[in-house]
This record gives C-alpha cells, structure tokens and sequence, in this order.
C-alpha cells in the first residue's frame, strides 16, 4: 500500500511546512530580518543615503566582491 501525503505548501517539501510551522523557525527568521533591516539602517547611515539606495549599493558591492573573488559559488578559503 503506498501512502501519499498533503503538501499545503508551495514549496512542496515537508520540511519547509515543518520549519514554518515550528514556533523557533519563525522566530529565526524574523531574528535574521530584523538584523539585515538594522545592518542596512547602519549601512545607510554611514554612507549618509536613504535606505533603499544603500539596498543598492551595497548589491552593487557584494557582486564587485564577488567577481573579484573569482565569481565562484563555492569559495575554497
């Protein structure tokens, strides 16, 4: 007998429903974007630019580092 089960979720992976379904995972997850806001707030107040041109530029370095780096996904250290 094969069992099926009901992914409600868009993702279709159980362990996402777990993760979002579990009280900690969700916290994790607003603990981090509470964080990235309060780095781009830093960021920006740094820089002296409103928040969402420092969004920017800050993308605009990562992918400079990035490339200088050697543009490898997996970075050998």
């Amino acid at each position: 007998m094969m069992r099926m089960s009901m992914n409600t979720a868009l993702s279709g992976s159980g362990r996402v429903d777990d993760i979002k379904s579990h009280p900690q995972g969700e916290l994790r997850g607003l603990t981090k974007l509470v964080k990235i806001t309060e780095d781009v707030r830093k960021y920006a107040a740094q820089k002296g630019i409103g928040e969402s041109v420092a969004i920017g530029e800050g993308l605009r370095e990562k992918a400079e580092e990035f490339r200088t780096a050697g543009a490898e996904i997996y970075s050998k250290p």
